[in-house]
């Protein structure tokens, strides 16, 4: 026995072991009576040793890193105060005699350019962003 093994355990390393044993008993490789048998002897572990002595018959687990931050959005703006201009002055405009036919058709050319241009960003940064097209095809985005 060394003396690393003699080391007193923390509370944070009794809470990744009751962690690594929640990942084995969730994979079925422990039953529930011995899962909360090793539990209760996890949070009565005084050294090292003894934790390590609940694994001894279980796979080495590579800790999980934890899930990354989504990014922030981008500032842009939002699309219900511009359909609300929109729509007040596309009244007004009416109101005051401009023909409604206008504008359906700004509206709707607004929409389809939007639809059309927002798509092929996508396809462009999903193609840059998998580096997985590089090696079969040697480039991104080429198709077989």
């Amino acid at each position: 026995m060394s003396n690393l093994d003699n080391l007193r355990v923390s509370e944070a390393d009794r809470e990744e072991a009751s962690a690594r044993l929640a990942e084995h008993y969730s994979t079925g490789r422990l039953s529930s009576d011995d899962y909360y048998e090793r539990l209760d002897a996890v949070w009565s572990a005084r050294v090292s040793s003894d934790l390590e002595m609940l694994f001894t018959d279980l796979p080495r687990t590579v800790p999980q890193p934890p899930p990354a931050a989504r990014s922030p959005r981008r500032n842009r703006p939002q699309a219900f105060p511009l359909v609300a201009c929109f729509l007040l002055v596309a009244f007004g405009l009416i109101a005051m005699g401009v023909p409604w036919w206008i504008f359906a058709a700004i509206g709707g050319g607004a929409l389809l350019f939007h639809k059309k241009h927002s798509q092929k960003k996508h396809h462009r940064h999903h193609h840059a962003m998998t580096s997985a097209c590089r090696p079969i095809h040697g480039r991104p985005g080429a198709q077989q």
